[in-house]
């Protein structure tokens, strides 16, 4: 069963959520406060991170001419997850 609750947090938890949902880490900021308080704000950290050296890395093979089949990158992003 789930409560709604309000509660305050840093800028910088927020725009982690947000990170996380547009990674794919977490399907909404609530999922992803969830995660940061089941797992632990340090590992969702690192988590995150290796998520934006992943994007990162993909938009300079972008800018360098090379074309990802399309859905490459979600068909690989997906079965990491999975």
């Amino acid at each position: 069963m789930s409560v709604t609750v309000s509660i305050k947090v840093r800028k910088e938890l927020v725009e982690l959520a947000d990170k996380m949902v547009r990674y794919g880490i977490a399907r909404s900021r609530s999922h992803a406060f969830n995660i940061m308080i089941e797992r632990g704000l340090h590992e969702v950290v690192g988590e995150v991170e290796f998520w934006e050296n992943i994007f990162r890395k993909v938009e300079e093979l972008e800018k360098q001419g090379y074309t990802l089949k399309h859905g490459g990158l979600s068909k690989i992003l997906e079965e990491d997850r999975g």
